[in-house]
Order: C-alpha cells, then sequence, then structure tokens
C-alpha cells in the first residue's frame, strides 16, 4: 500500500509539473489562447474583421474598406486605419495588452460613406486595448470594462500590401524565366498605399502606378518615372527597363511568411521577389534639409532636374528657403495639420544661360505657390495642390559638413540692405571675404580690394569699416554702387550662421544682409 501512495503521489507531483509548464507556455504566448494552439499576436499582418459599434454590439468593416494591425517584436504597432496610415507603441505583459502614442496621417477620404467615422472608431477602440486573446485565426481586443472591442483575422494579403510596408527586390525573371538577382550596388523598392497608388525607386529612377487588388490578384498599371540616366553599375537601366516591364505583366502576388513578397504572371510564374525591409522613420518636416528629386510638368507626368543643378528647401520658423537652381529664394509658410500654404515668395534675379535651368526654375517657383497639403514618407517629402496632384517631390538632402568661416574663401551671392528686399550681385562681378586667423577680413568688393579687421564672440561677429583700394569701374554698370552698399553692410553686421557650404551675415536682428557660398575647390 505504501508503494502505491508513493507512486500516485509522484504521478500527481508529475502532473502539477506538467500543468505549470502548460499554463506558462501560454503566457509567454502572448495573448489568452482559446480552444486552439496559441499564437503570438507579434510576426502575422491582422485585418479587422468587425468592431464595437456605438449601439454596444459588434459590427462588420464597411465593405470596401480594409483596417489592418501589425504588432513587431520591437514593440511597435503600424497599419492602416482604412484612409490613413497609423503607428504606435504597444506594451504585452501576459495577457496585458496596451496601446500608446498612435498617430496616424491626415487623408480625407468620401468612399465609401461612413469610412471616416469608422477610422476615428477604430483609433479610438485599439488606443482603449487593456487585453487581447488570440483563437484559431482571431485576434481579439478587450477594453478595461472585458468587452470585446476588435476582432481581427490573420494573414489577409491585400492588408500586407496597404499597410505601409516596404519592399526591396532581391530577384527578378531573366529573359528565359529564371530568377537572377539584382546587381550588386542597386536598390529596388516597391510600396503600396492605401490610396491605390504603388511607387519606388526602380533602381535609378523613381516610378509610380496605380493598382487594384482582389482578394490574391493583383494588376499594376503603367509606370511614370523620372527621366535620370544612370551609367553605374553597368547594366543598372537594363535591369530598370525589365523591372518595369515585368510589374506590367504581374496579375497576382502571395506572401511568404509576411517577409517575402512573390509578385507572379498569368501562367503562375514568379516575375518578382521582393523582400520586407523596415520602413525608416518618418524625417520631420520642419528643421529637414530637402533636395528636390523630381516635379510635375502636367498630368502624370514628372522630371528630373536638368543636371548640374541642385534645387533644394528648408522650412523651419514660419520661413522656407532654399535654392531654386539658378537663383535663392525665400518666403513665408503656416502649417495646419497636413495643410500647407507658401506666401511672399521672392528670389534673387540672376540669370544662368545652362539650356532648360530659367524655366525649371520658373516651373518649381509657381508650384511652390500653388502648394496646400504636404506628406512625408520616410526620408522623403511630396508637396500637393488643392486638387490634390503631387507638385514636388524631395528627399533629405545629403548632410553637408559647414565649411569653416576662417580659411574658406566666400563668395557673394545675394545682398538685402533693409535685412528684407534680396538683390543678386551684378553678372560679370565677383566678391569676396576671408576671414584669416589673425582677426582680418579681406577680399574683393567688386572693383576694389579691401580689408578690415573683425572678432567672433560665438555666433556674434562684428567688423570693423573697411579700408579699399581706390580705382573707379564703369563696368558693369553699377558696380560702384554695389560695391559701396557692399562695405557699408559690412559694418552693420552682428552676427553669422553656417548652413554647408552657405555662409549668412546678420544684422542685430538676425535678419540676412549678406550671402555667401563656399569655394570649396
Amino acid at each position: 500500500m505504501a508503494s502505491n501512495r508513493r507512486r500516485n503521489r509522484n504521478c500527481i507531483l508529475a502532473m502539477a509539473s506538467l500543468l505549470v509548464i502548460v499554463v506558462a507556455a501560454v503566457i509567454t504566448a502572448g495573448c489568452t489562447a482559446g480552444t486552439s494552439t496559441p499564437g503570438a499576436v507579434a510576426g502575422p499582418s491582422w485585418t479587422l474583421d468587425s468592431y464595437l459599434a456605438g449601439n454596444g454590439t459588434l459590427v462588420p468593416v464597411l465593405p470596401g474598406t480594409e483596417i489592418s494591425a501589425r504588432f513587431d517584436d520591437d514593440g511597435k504597432v503600424t497599419g492602416s486605419a482604412g484612409c490613413n496610415g497609423y503607428g504606435g507603441d504597444y506594451n504585452l505583459d501576459g495577457t496585458t495588452l496596451s496601446i500608446s502614442s498612435l498617430a496616424q496621417t491626415q487623408k480625407l477620404c468620401t468612399e465609401p460613406e461612413g469610412i471616416m467615422e469608422q477610422e476615428a472608431a477604430f483609433m479610438d477602440l485599439l488606443g482603449s486595448a487593456a487585453e487581447c486573446r488570440i483563437e484559431d485565426d482571431r485576434l481579439e481586443i478587450i477594453d478595461a470594462a472585458g468587452t470585446t472591442t476588435l476582432v481581427f483575422v490573420k494573414g489577409h494579403a491585400a492588408a500586407a500590401l496597404a499597410a505601409g510596408t516596404s519592399w526591396t527586390l532581391a530577384s527578378l525573371a531573366g529573359e528565359d524565366g529564371a530568377l537572377i538577382p539584382v546587381l550588386d550596388g542597386t536598390t529596388v523598392t516597391v510600396a503600396f498605399d492605401t490610396d491605390g497608388n504603388v511607387g519606388g525607386s526602380a533602381g535609378c529612377n523613381h516610378y509610380s502606378a496605380d493598382y487594384t487588388v482582389d482578394s490574391a490578384s493583383l494588376s499594376i498599371g503603367p509606370a511614370v518615372r523620372t527621366e535620370m540616366y544612370c551609367s553605374e553599375p553597368p547594366g543598372i537601366m537594363k535591369q530598370e527597363d525589365r523591372y518595369l516591364a515585368l510589374l506590367a505583366n504581374v496579375t497576382s502576388y502571395r506572401v511568404e511568411g509576411g517577409e517575402r513578397l512573390v509578385l507572379v504572371d498569368r501562367e503562375g510564374a514568379d516575375l518578382l521577389v521582393f523582400e520586407e525591409v523596415v520602413r525608416t522613420p518618418d524625417l520631420p518636416f520642419v528643421g529637414t534639409d530637402w533636395v528636390l528629386e523630381s516635379y510635375s510638368t502636367g498630368g502624370d507626368a514628372v522630371s528630373s532636374p536638368v543636371n548640374g543643378t541642385k534645387i533644394t528647401a528648408n522650412f523651419d520658423d514660419g520661413n522656407v528657403t532654399g535654392n531654386a537652381g539658378c537663383n535663392h529664394y525665400g518666403g513665408e509658410y503656416s502649417l495646419d495639420g497636413a495643410n500647407l500654404s507658401i506666401s511672399s515668395l521672392y528670389s534673387t534675379l540672376m540669370y544662368c544661360e545652362t539650356p532648360g535651368v530659367m524655366e525649371q526654375e520658373g516651373r518649381f517657383m509657381g508650384h511652390l505657390a500653388n502648394v496646400s497639403s504636404y506628406r512625408v514618407e520616410g526620408d522623403r517629402l511630396v508637396l500637393t495642390d488643392e486638387t490634390g496632384t503631387d507638385l514636388l517631390f524631395f528627399v533629405q538632402a545629403q548632410e553637408v559638413p559647414p565649411a569653416p568661416l576662417t580659411g574658406t574663401e566666400w563668395t557673394l551671392e545675394s545682398y538685402s540692405p533693409d535685412g528684407e528686399t534680396v538683390s543678386s550681385v551684378i553678372i560679370g562681378t565677383t566678391i569676396t571675404a576671408a576671414f584669416g586667423t589673425d582677426g582680418n577680413v579681406t577680399g574683393s568688393a567688386g572693383c576694389n580690394s579691401y580689408g578690415a579687421g573683425y572678432r567672433v564672440d560665438g555666433a556674434k561677429i562684428t567688423i570693423e569699416p573697411p579700408i579699399s583700394t581706390k580705382m573707379n569701374c564703369n563696368r558693369p554698370e553699377g558696380i560702384m554702387e554695389q560695391e559701396n552698399r557692399y562695405l557699408n553692410l559690412l559694418t552693420s553686421v552682428a552676427g553669422y550662421r553656417i548652413n554647408g557650404d552657405r555662409l549668412d551675415l546678420l544684422d542685430k536682428a538676425g535678419k540676412t544682409l549678406l550671402s555667401f557660398s563656399a569655394d570649396r575647390a
């Protein structure tokens, strides 16, 4: 009998130990498991099936809309709220789920009726999450009162396309149908948005197209691309042409493990194989240095900037400044959410002879004046007019280390006698400044050479009245008046700032009097 009792006791202890292991496994899995094998909330893409309506009942998502959620291992939740993309942080502790810091884009959708009200309800319910439960391929979000508020289903492929995921091409079908890897040193990308637009980089040029998706069927319209030509690495333009041609032949797709996107033709042959890349966080609109990548030339047509020109924009403290390709420009801007208006534009008055530069500058300045909204997509900025047409496409400018004040040859580009109106340097004249380590600034005032003592204290600078040679120049017209104005402005300088290759000398109020560019040659 004692032996039997010991065996029974050992059996009970073994079963208890097994129960502890099972309970621990359920808790570790993420959310409360139902009758099926527990699953983890992180990893798959979830598509909303129903949500809690104001009458306290679960109602299905509106036909023609798709709401998604993806919980990453790094504590981030992202997806589509039906019209806008969103993102936030989440914390999962056993079955307890909290979602915070939710943010979303600010587009307005009008179809189908009620989509924006549904989106607002979804965002509110997502933010009120207190618990989650997974049963089979269903994820239920529960609030603090124990009420199921959101019901998701796993793995709707269309959600994987429209959830804001960016994909990088790993291989593409060659002429013989065999998959070949992309060329070393090239990056080809694709991203599908919820408005039916697909775009990315084709390796050299950026492209965009319309797409439609129905279950696993996918159709991509003819692509529009910018007009740059790249010579390195060899074969890049041939690869780009091949890639865009294959896109037009896609009829279906599949997502493998949530990490690979395969685009397929009507015969079932794999055309393009992509791998998921982590989406870069959106850069701040304000304070980022942007450089123009392409601009609209009417309708769906876009053009790259003329070779050798660089068009830039920087938005800060209500002022927009930059280079329009030939002239420097400035203006004022105001923000209201994603709405953007630009006014009081001005520019210097230089003329550049390179064919197409002045026409390009006129179009750019005209587009700026017509901007009504913006959006930031990772390291890209798109400015849009009131009809929703994308006008200007920027990317983050490569960071240029600031040129040192001393030891740099600075060439004057523009000046402002009153800190408001801006004048270009007369064509055919060159005004320079070189700040020496001995406390003297020297250069050419256009006709005469000059020199003056200067003193720097942090961002403050003072320049003594300059001494110059006494030549008189009568060509080009106005050169002596410009020289006198320049030398007088030097004595009004109270501060300076350097941004990359640009030096601005400022008055006591912080307004720009003199703008120079660095000669790094």
